[in-house]
């Protein structure tokens, strides 16, 4: 099967670490020709065949988008229904979207996904809502790499603390994740402001970069790549998800497959999918609110371990795995192009 991928941006965490993961497993792992169009060929395996496009270049895009899709059997866009457009001026074949949330959720981008001719909606969630659009759905939770993703014993995470400049005594917070308003960035530097007790570490990037590297409450890594986050979930304490709404979280999911406890403020499945069963720690939307809850667990130490093992207790009963997704894809790719 020749399987072709649109996915502009592969950098950062959520649906583009997971569509990362399952381009490059699938050109890994399987005997498919998989093509990727990206503006970052540095993020895919040598095994596929990845043609670096830009915004900037129009005219290499158009024509590197027309000749790379033309005769595959099927292509998939992650991300962005904008990307799904543009796509759908070159190739009329058989179109997957999403790997998760991945297309944006508003009513009128569904519907403007239903006119662009979506065959199959990739959801982490069969009652996401898509299916009253008339999306046909299928269900792909997250995909975390255990190989990777995994508590340290003592004696690494003490070693990687040291190669963070990080005392093995101090109180480690952790905020992953796009720095927006919505993703909740400015409520962790908040947080982190009535904090005398902790070091908050932010990482990521986006709009507010300039405005969290200049703030002296909390230390910013910038852009740290998936192979190296298991390092700073094994140094922290506790890792904080800031969001006004979310679905099952990545950073959540990571967190907690490393031993390290995740607070969420999210309402909307997460509170079904984590929440209630206590996989995940909630608090209210407030700065106080949130410090509040991490001084609470901080301070409970049959608490804070009862937390780390049902956390990794969920992670080992769930098909999350990056083999799962994989299988979940490539039977929605035969479906279709059979």
């Amino acid at each position: 099967m020749k399987i072709g991928f649109f996915c502009y941006n592969l950098s950062g965490t959520g649906p583009r670490t997971r569509a990362k993961d399952i381009i490059n497993g699938i050109a890994e792992n399987t005997d498919h020709e998989v093509i990727v169009l990206t503006s970052e060929p540095e993020l895919v395996t040598e095994e596929a065949n990845t043609i670096k496009v830009s915004i900037h270049n129009p005219i290499n895009l158009y024509r590197s988008t027309r000749r790379a899709f033309s005769d595959k059997d099927i292509v998939q866009v992650p991300i962005n229904i904008w990307q799904v457009a543009f796509v759908r001026l070159f190739y009329s074949g058989p179109l997957v979207a999403g790997v998760g949330p991945g297309i944006q959720v508003e009513w009128y981008y569904r519907y403007f996904g239903r006119l662009l001719g979506i065959d199959r909606k990739i959801v982490v969630r069969e009652d996401g809502g898509w299916e009253r659009f008339g999306y046909e759905t299928t269900e792909c939770t997250a995909t975390i790499n255990r190989e990777i993703f995994y508590p340290y014993e003592t004696e690494k995470s003490q070693g990687v603390r040291g190669n963070l400049n990080i005392h093995h005594d101090e109180n480690v917070i952790l905020y992953v994740g796009e720095l927006t308003e919505s993703y909740g960035v400015k409520l962790a530097t908040e947080a982190a402001a009535l904090d005398n007790e902790s070091t908050w570490i932010v990482i990521g990037d986006g709009p507010l970069r300039s405005e969290i590297e200049s703030n002296p409450n909390v230390r910013y890594e910038g852009y740290v790549n998936n192979q190296e986050l298991p390092n700073y979930y094994n140094a922290a304490d506790v890792t904080v998800g800031p969001r006004s709404s979310d679905g099952t979280s990545n950073v959540g999911l990571e967190s907690i497959a490393c031993g390290t406890p995740f607070i969420t403020t999210a309402t909307g499945y997460i509170q079904e999918f984590a929440v209630e069963p206590g996989v995940y720690i909630y608090s209210e939307r407030t700065a106080e609110a949130l410090r509040d809850v991490i001084t609470e667990l901080l301070n409970d130490e049959e608490r804070y371990s009862d937390q780390v093992q049902r956390g990794l207790e969920f992670i080992n009963k769930n098909p999350l795995t990056l083999e799962s997704a994989i299988d979940i894809h490539l039977e929605v790719y035969n479906d279709l192009t059979s």
